[in-house]
């Protein structure tokens, strides 16, 4: 190898690329199945494994792949997929947090190929030209590792975008005493370019879906990437209806100021709107500092039954959740928490609206109306949650009849009744103990 291989430097290639077999059958066989599988949008782990499966059935001796890169993700920042050999099995695990602050990655070769521009580096681990200057080299050689090589290719997503020019890093591993061959490398320069496209094309697509569930949920998300764009696309859907709205948030934002205030609202949606979640409901909009979803009805009466329930215990885990965080706010000194919730039964349409330049997935019915309107009922009635009597019917805990009102603005009177949480409460309790 080249001496300037194996010191620092800005290498853009492995040496061997331009041999015969990097341009032989064997590795036009991998470069057509990569593509093969950019085009049937492969998962990732998957094609980790059909193409390391290839490489040591070739007789390449790989013993550790590892295959990393950044995602665009509301709760993690990265992904690594680890292949060994003992298992022939794919790990993968999810990275959080700001990279910058982690140790390990900061005495990593891959963070220091990113600072100097270096697609390639390989170290020998073991004989008079070991280099081990990162301590994850020491700890390869430790498992009889003897030789290690790392490459990144750079890609480009959005060039206004924060993550700019994004990367693929992949290392290998090998514990044949005489390590990689010349041959070995060009085989895996050879390569490395179609399976970085073949991993981009996986990447984006996670993330084009990342980003319209955690925008628009996972239901209408889904909708959205089969083709519901157009202005007028919509879908009626049968559910309980959930509205819930934050009390005085006026008096709280003048309290702690605006951009305190963000947090605030973003802890109150984790304990409501996350307990919808948590129960196989989906958040359809926040509209300022309240929450509509839905537990969709599926076909007959036992679906409506099972909707309730969810419904009754998002509530119940809502309010435990509430109750949790204002414990801490009083001895904090801040104002609590408080909301009212009104959930009902009917239908739902949602789908496009606006002009055709620019969309926004929303939400109508007269049953959604109803359900805000119940919600504001709760105030007035001195009662934090309020249904209709079709959720009365079907949750298992007690409710009280406050009686019929008129839903203000909709020329409809519905009997509302008052749950007692209480049972559920505590058989909650019991599921967060066990």
């Amino acid at each position: 190898m080249a001496q300037q291989s194996k010191q620092f430097g800005n290498v853009t290639s492995l040496p061997g690329t331009n041999s015969a077999l990097s341009g032989g059958g064997f590795v036009r066989s991998v470069n057509d199945w990569l593509m093969e599988s950019a085009l049937q949008d492969t998962d990732i782990d998957e094609v980790i494994s059909g193409m390391v499966s290839r490489l040591v059935a070739a007789g390449l001796p790989i013993d550790r792949v590892m295959v990393g890169f950044k995602t665009l993700h509301p709760l993690y920042e990265g992904v690594s997929y680890i292949w060994s050999k003992p298992t022939g099995q794919v790990e993968r695990s999810f990275h959080l947090g700001v990279r910058e602050n982690n140790p390990d990655w900061n005495a990593s070769p891959m963070k220091w190929m990113i600072d100097n521009g270096v697609t390639f580096l390989r170290r020998h681990l073991i004989g008079p030209g070991a280099i081990l200057d990162f301590p994850v080299l020491k700890t390869f050689r430790e498992v009889s590792g003897t030789d290690y090589l790392a490459l990144v290719t750079p890609f480009v997503t959005d060039r206004d975008s924060e993550l700019g020019e994004n990367r693929i890093f992949m290392t290998y591993l090998t514990s044949r005493p005489s390590g990689f061959t010349d041959e070995d490398l060009a085989i895996l320069s050879a390569i490395q370019r179609r399976f970085a496209v073949t991993c981009k094309m996986r990447i984006m697509h996670d993330e084009t879906k990342t980003i319209l569930e955690t925008y628009l949920g996972s239901d209408a998300g889904h909708r959205v990437r089969d083709g519901q764009i157009k202005l007028g696309d919509s879908t009626k859907t049968r559910a309980v209806i959930w509205f819930s709205d934050m009390r005085n948030s006026t008096a709280m934002a003048a309290h702690v100021g605006d951009d305190a205030f963000l947090d605030q609202m973003n802890a109150f949606f984790a304990a409501t709107a996350g307990a919808v979640l948590g129960h196989g409901g989906q958040v359809l909009r926040y509209i300022g500092d309240a929450t509509l979803a839905i537990f969709p009805i599926r076909d007959d009466e036992g679906d409506l039954e099972q909707a309730c329930h969810a419904a009754l215990y998002a509530a119940a885990e809502a309010q435990m959740n509430i109750e949790n965080l204002n414990r801490g706010r009083a001895e904090q000194g801040l104002p609590e928490f408080d909301y009212g919730l009104g959930m009902h039964v009917g239908d739902v349409v949602y789908g496009n609206v606006g002009v055709k330049e620019r969309v926004d997935f929303t939400v109508v019915g007269r049953a959604a109306n109803e359900a805000s309107r119940i919600e504001k009922l709760t105030k007035q009635l001195g009662k934090r949650v309020l249904v209709s009597a079709p959720v009365a019917k079907f949750i298992s805990c007690p409710t009280e009849n406050i009686g019929e009102y008129e839903l203000q603005g909709t020329g409809t009177r519905l009997s509302l009744y008052a749950p007692d949480f209480s049972e559920a409460c505590q058989r909650l309790e019991l599921l967060r103990a066990g």
